[in-house]
């Protein structure tokens, strides 16, 4: 039978080597020199303890495999040049050179940096030499350029060039600006400057005659849009709401056309369309006008009528064979006649 205790027993150890600190990437005597070399001493660093190297000018600790830096690790004040090239780091403690007031020479070169803070190098005010090539970084910090600063590596790549550029260049005959290359993806150094007009600014104005070309187009797609909605707006309405409409035939087999002018909201009656109506001449007959009659549609005033039955008409004695003619009528007391031929 197992003992009861023996579960308790091993939750306890469990518990016990998970809380252990970890074995040093390092073994540091405590009388360790101030200039000591550490290269190819780890294949395997999850985590550096920045503690044991506080009393060291000359520190190097490159090809080890350091993935990261404990988040309390701070330069002291006597390190003269550091060197973690080659390694795996990612991101560095935000306040790793807060007292780095000695510092001249950093290595960083060839390790996963993405990113570094703004404020970075505000305390390195000593910096000579600063090795960032190799490294994913999108940009320098602004704080790297000290007045001490004499020389600076980056990757040649057109963004992270161009955030040094101006820091690099100087078109005074007696200022002083650091020594600027960066290395390419086949281990070649190049000036900064020589880099970003050769790689860079062709570069830039292809984008720029690209992202012109598409907002050319995207204004032309606009305005054919545009137009092509307007003329279906305005077919649409035509067909909806024209001035004039003919109604279906009737029984006695004659058109009528009637203004639909009130449809469309118009007010104003002299801007109204008129009213036609079927009139039948014979051949041989002479106008009415020419027996000394006027028409309505010739008089003053303007008012179309719209026929308040539809079935309302008047046989005439019309020749067959007459042609119709059409004439306005518009006194608000006159009838509206049709008159059609007999059949």
């Amino acid at each position: 039978m197992e003992h009861p205790a023996a579960p308790l027993m091993l939750l306890l150890l469990l518990l016990l080597c998970s809380a252990a600190p970890s074995s040093p990437c390092f073994t540091v005597p405590p009388d360790a020199p101030a200039k000591l070399d550490l290269t190819n001493s780890s294949h395997q660093c999850a985590e550096l303890d920045w503690g044991p190297f506080q009393q060291q000018s000359r520190l190097r600790l490159s090809h080890n495999g350091i993935d990261a830096l404990s988040p309390s690790s701070r330069v002291g004040p006597g390190l003269k040049e550091l060197d973690l090239s080659y390694n795996r780091l990612r991101e560095l403690p935000a306040a790793f050179l807060s007292q780095a007031r000695g510092l001249r020479h950093l290595q960083l070169q060839h390790n996963r940096l993405r990113e570094l803070p703004a404020g970075f190098f505000t305390n390195a005010t000593a910096l000579q030499s600063l090795r960032l090539e190799g490294n994913p970084l999108p940009a320098v910090p602004p704080t790297a350029f000290q007045a001490s600063l004499r020389l600076l590596a980056v990757p040649c790549r057109c963004d992270v060039v161009g955030s040094v550029l101006a820091p690099c260049t100087c078109s005074q005959p007696e200022c002083t600006v650091p020594q600027c290359r960066c290395l390419t993806s086949h281990g070649d150094f190049f000036n900064v400057t020589d880099f970003h007009a050769r790689e860079c600014r062709s570069s830039v104005g292809l984008v720029a005659g690209l992202a012109g070309a598409a907002g050319v187009v995207a204004i032309l797609l606009v305005v054919v849009a545009v137009v092509c909605y307007r003329r279906r707006k305005v077919a649409a309405t035509a067909a909806s709401a024209g001035w004039s409409k003919r109604e279906p035939t009737v029984t006695h087999g004659q058109p009528r056309y009637i203004s639909r002018a009130a449809e469309i909201g118009t007010t104003d009656a002299s801007a109204a369309a008129p009213d036609y109506e079927n009139i039948f001449v014979s051949p041989c007959a002479v106008p009415a006008a020419a027996r000394g009659w006027t028409p309505g549609w010739q008089e003053k005033r303007y008012s179309p009528q719209v026929p308040v039955d539809d079935d309302y008409f008047l046989e005439s004695e019309a020749v067959p064979g007459d042609q119709p003619i059409y004439a306005n009528t518009h006194n608000p007391g006159e009838d509206n006649v049709y008159i059609i031929p007999n059949q």
